[in-house]
C-alpha cells in the first residue's frame, strides 16, 4: 500500500478537512495536542494558538470556575464517555450552543489522551426555545380559557341555583297548601297522601342537588383563591362528626374503631371535616345486612404524606362500580338517600390540594378508602 495513502493518513485528512464540527485530542491531563480546520473556523483559534493549552480555555469563564472541565474529564473516564449540550465560547469572547462527545483513548489498556467532537447547533436550540416559547403561549392562552369558562361556570350555577330555589319553594308551598284543603275537605286519603309525600321527597332531592352543585363551585373557587394554612386538629374534627352524624331510618349502629398516630393536619377545617363527614356516613349508609357494622378510622405518616384510611366490612363494589365511584352524580345502591355528589367532591377536595385518593373494596366484604395528604406543617 502507498504509504501516502496508509489508513492513518486517510483518517488525518479526514478530520483536517471536516469543517462542520470541531475534531481535536488531548493527553490525560486536557492539554490540547491536535487541531483542524472545522475548530478553527467554529472557535476563532489557530493550530498554534491553541495547542498546548488545557481545553477549559474553550469554556465560558462561569463553567470555567465551576470547575466544569475537569469533571467532564473525570466522567468521560469513568462512564467511557461524555456527551452533552450547553454553551461554549470562541476566541472572540462570542458563545454558541453545542453538542459535544468526549472519550477517552487506550491503548494496549492504558489511558493516552481524550478525543472531543463538538458541533455548533445554535440555530436549533434557537428554533426549540422559540417553538417552546410558542407551547408556553398557548398553554398560557389555554390557562386563561379556562379560567374564564371557570367563572362563567361559577356565574352559571349561582344564577342557576337562585332562579331553580325559587318556583321550588313555590312548589312546596302549594303542596302543603294542597295537603291542608283535602284534609280540611276530608278528601285525603292515604293513596293521595303517598303521591303528595312522594313530590314533597323529589323536591327535597332536587333541593340538595342544588345545594351540592353551589357546593362544588364554592370549592373550587375557595382553592384557587385561598389555598389553606390552617392547622387542624384530627381527633377534634372526628368527635364532632361522631357528635352530629345521624343513623339513617332501618340500619344498625356501627362501631367506629380509631387509630390516630397522626392529631395535626395543614388543611381547611371545613373540607376536612366535609371528606371524614362524607366517608363515614357512606361507610354507616353502605353497611351489610349479614354481619355487626365495624369502621375503622386510621392516620399515620407515609411521607410526603400524611395518610387518612377509612376502612368498613359493609356491601363492598365490584371492578365496574369502583372505576366509576368518582363519577358526578353516580349512585350504586337505591336503599339510602343521596345525590352522587359526595364521593366527587372529596376526590376533587384532596387532588385540589395536592394529595391523592386511592380505593380497595371487594364485594360483599367491605371497602377502605385512603387519603393522602400532604405532610406539610
Amino acid at each position: 500500500m502507498n504509504p501516502l495513502h496508509s489508513p492513518e493518513k486517510i483518517n488525518s485528512y479526514f478530520i483536517e478537512q471536516i469543517k462542520d464540527y470541531a475534531i481535536f485530542s488531548m493527553d490525560t491531563e486536557g492539554i490540547i495536542t491536535t487541531w483542524n480546520q472545522g475548530i478553527e473556523r467554529l472557535k476563532g483559534y489557530k493550530e498554534k494558538e491553541i495547542v498546548g493549552e488545557f481545553y477549559g480555555i474553550l469554556f465560558p469563564e462561569a463553567y470555567q470556575q465551576a470547575n466544569m472541565p475537569e469533571n467532564e474529564l473525570n466522567t468521560a473516564l469513568k462512564e467511557g464517555v461524555y456527551e452533552t449540550e450547553n454553551w461554549r465560547r470562541r476566541k472572540d469572547g462570542s458563545y454558541f450552543w453545542a453538542a459535544i462527545i468526549l472519550t477517552p483513548i487506550f491503548s494496549d489498556g492504558k489511558h493516552i489522551g481524550f478525543t472531543k467532537v463538538t458541533g455548533d447547533i445554535t440555530k436549533q436550540k434557537e428554533l426549540q426555545d422559540k417553538l417552546a416559547k410558542r407551547q408556553q403561549s398557548a398553554i398560557e392562552n389555554k390557562n386563561k380559557e379556562l379560567q374564564k369558562v371557570n367563572l362563567e361556570l361559577d356565574s352559571f350555577i349561582y344564577t342557576a341555583s337562585h332562579d331553580l330555589m325559587s318556583p321550588i319553594t313555590n312548589i312546596e308551598g302549594l303542596m302543603v297548601f294542597l295537603r291542608d284543603e283535602l284534609t280540611a275537605s276530608d278528601a285525603l286519603n292515604e293513596d293521595i297522601e303517598e303521591i303528595l309525600q312522594r313530590v314533597i321527597d323529589s323536591m327535597d332531592r332536587f333541593k340538595r342537588t342544588i345545594q351540592d352543585l353551589t357546593d362544588i363551585s364554592r370549592m373550587q373557587k375557595g382553592f384557587r383563591e385561598s389555598p389553606s394554612d390552617e392547622i387542624i386538629n384530627i381527633q377534634d374534627v372526628y368527635d364532632e362528626i361522631v357528635a352530629d352524624i345521624a343513623i339513617p331510618a332501618g340500619l344498625k349502629t356501627c362501631t367506629i374503631h380509631t387509630d390516630l398516630q397522626v392529631h395535626q393536619l395543614k388543611f381547611t377545617r371545613k373540607s376536612f371535616r366535609s371528606i371524614l363527614f362524607n366517608l363515614i356516613s357512606n361507610a354507616i349508609k353502605f353497611q351489610s345486612p349479614k354481619r355487626e357494622c365495624i369502621i375503622t378510622v386510621s392516620t399515620r405518616l407515609e411521607e410526603p404524606y400524611v395518610l387518612l384510611s377509612i376502612k368498613d366490612n359493609g356491601l363492598g363494589m365490584n371492578e365496574i362500580q369502583q372505576e366509576q365511584l368518582f363519577t358526578m352524580f353516580k349512585r350504586f345502591h337505591d336503599h339510602v338517600e343521596g345525590t352522587g355528589v359526595g364521593l366527587y367532591m372529596v376526590k376533587r377536595i384532596v387532588e385540589n390540594s395536592g394529595g391523592k385518593i386511592e380505593v380497595e373494596s371487594e364485594e360483599d366484604k367491605g371497602t377502605e378508602f385512603k387519603l393522602y395528604f400532604k405532610a406539610e406543617m
